[in-house]
């Protein structure tokens, strides 16, 4: 079989899998929201806060790359000079550029869930909906923001690119 740039496959495969429950992810950031979606079932809509102006969240699909219970971040890791370090709970990893979905519990009592979009770019939400989602994400989907859509090669960004972008890449031209 013929793969492009003359460049062959000894034989031609096939294969069979699985996937899990479809879940989807929608982040509202003009309405403060997140509607997590199971087999095309609402199954909650979370209050967040997104990224404020200065530093808001990337548009676009983004797929989850790895998640941990529990992540140190600081701004120089991701080259923003208003300081922090913080260790963040149920950290849902979205672009190589340093975009989570987490529980953000040093906002909890603020009013900024459902309300204000305060964060340098990272979706947050009370601890419990943080730990809800964690135990859920697969999958996400950011819409509404200001800023550009996430590039290809920027996590899973490629998600973005329309299907005639991704056939010009195509070896079979």
């Amino acid at each position: 079989m013929n793969t492009g740039d003359s460049r062959y496959l000894r034989r031609d495969v096939s294969t069979t899998f699985t996937i899990g429950t479809p879940r989807i992810s929608k982040v509202d950031i003009k309405n403060h929201t997140m509607t997590v979606y199971e087999d095309g079932q609402k199954q909650k809509t979370i209050p967040i806060s997104a990224g404020q102006p200065a530093y808001s969240t990337w548009n676009g699909t983004m797929v989850v790359l790895d998640k941990a219970p529990m992540v140190n971040m600081t701004s120089e890791s991701v080259g923003i000079a208003d300081p922090y370090d913080k260790d963040v709970p149920w950290a849902v990893h979205l672009t190589t550029s340093g975009t989570y979905a987490h529980a953000a519990p040093w906002n909890e009592g603020r009013g900024y869930f459902g309300h204000t979009n305060m964060s340098h770019g990272c979706v947050g939400m009370s601890l419990a909906d943080g730990k809800w989602f964690y135990n859920r994400a697969t999958q996400g989907d950011i819409t509404g923001s200001t800023r550009a859509t996430v590039s290809p090669g920027n996590g899973f960004g490629d998600w973005n690119l329309p299907y005639p972008s991704w056939q010009k890449l195509s070896a079979l031209r």
